[in-house]
């Protein structure tokens, strides 16, 4: 016959190990689906989440760490490499892909998203350059000012950047309009 302590032990063990198995089949898998859904909808201008940019806001653009900002943005899942031009106060991105190989619409918004992003958190950026395989595209202050208001960085609350940024970039004619203000060559 088993002692008292000893039933106590073999429930506290099964306990344990009911306890575990719910914490690997149940919660982790959970949770893992959940943080794949975010970095997923990290990649939509649509569905990005601001607050994971904002601490990348700074005065000068000078500091590397507003090349950073791009690997929270839409497009971060493409290889790329960067180039700081403080002297023309300038970022430009390289990437390996070509600009067709990203669906249209979804790179034109990406190119207005990333741009307006930019110029709103980096106070002094003038030109953001993006150099894809096949394409560069030139985007400037004055054009997302004139495209998205004059002052960039007042956008930067989550509901004015929903409804002046994310709810604009829905409509195909503002894209196609942001996008004859920027440069391609």
């Amino acid at each position: 016959m088993m002692s008292l302590r000893n039933k106590i032990i073999l429930t506290l063990v099964l306990v344990g190990v009911v306890l575990f198995m719910v914490i690997q089949i149940v919660i982790l898998p959970e949770n893992e689906a959940q943080s794949e859904q975010y970095q997923l909808a990290q990649q939509s201008q649509l569905t990005h989440d601001l607050e994971s940019i904002l601490p990348y806001k700074n005065k000068y653009m000078g500091a590397t760490s507003n090349l950073v900002m791009f690997n929270h943005l839409p497009l971060s899942d493409r290889k790329r490499t960067f180039q700081l031009r403080p002297e023309k106060f300038t970022i430009e991105i390289h990437y390996e892909d070509k600009a067709t190989d990203i669906e249209a619409k979804l790179f034109k918004q990406a190119m207005l998203y990333n741009s307006v992003a930019a110029f709103a958190l980096v106070d002094n950026l003038q030109t953001v350059e993006y150099r894809f395989a096949d394409t560069t595209t030139i985007a400037t202050r004055v054009a997302m000012q004139d495209l998205f208001g004059e002052d960039l960085a007042s956008l930067l609350t989550k509901e004015k950047w929903r409804t002046s940024v994310q709810d604009k970039l829905r409509d195909d004619q503002f894209v196609e309009e942001g996008m004859a203000k920027i440069q391609s060559i």
